[in-house]
């Protein structure tokens, strides 16, 4: 598998690495690579969601997140979460994420993330919107497989 590099994404989130964040190792414990990733997750969804009301009958949903980490992170660090979409298909789109030492190639750790577009009030997943799949394919810098 090739490693993602900064070229790969437009989106970016800068994150500074926080003391409290470290654990008793003096590396910055796996969980908080999971909040980097929502960081990320959460604004990419937003904006391709045009700032929509998150109080509708349908919308994103996590259903599976993996974190594969390249190399221990530590405080101080400012970091950027790079967020992009790899694949749309029917009720789903995959995410691929990477964090990265501020302004450099140097990879921390890549993300592998499943969104379903969900149907609240039916509890099932639908058809992502036409509108939210063209924002993706207009927004991204490497087109998304479909």
């Amino acid at each position: 598998m090739r490693q993602p590099t900064r070229s790969d994404y437009v989106h970016f989130v800068p994150i500074s690495v926080k003391w409290g964040e470290m654990d008793s190792l003096g590396h910055v414990n796996n969980t908080v690579f999971y909040r980097y990733s929502e960081d990320g997750r959460i604004d990419y969804i937003h904006m391709i969601a045009d700032g929509g009301d998150t109080q509708t009958s349908d919308g994103p949903i996590l259903a599976d997140l993996r974190c594969s980490f390249r190399q221990q992170l530590r405080f101080p660090a400012d970091v950027e979460i790079g967020t992009r979409v790899k694949r749309i298909g029917r009720s789903s789109f995959e995410l691929e994420q990477c964090l990265f030492f501020a302004e450099t190639e140097d990879v921390i750790a890549v993300y592998n993330t499943v969104v379903v577009w969900f149907d609240f009030g039916a509890q099932t997943s639908m058809r992502v919107p036409e509108t939210i799949r063209e924002r993706i394919r207009e927004y991204e810098a490497v087109p998304p497989e479909e």
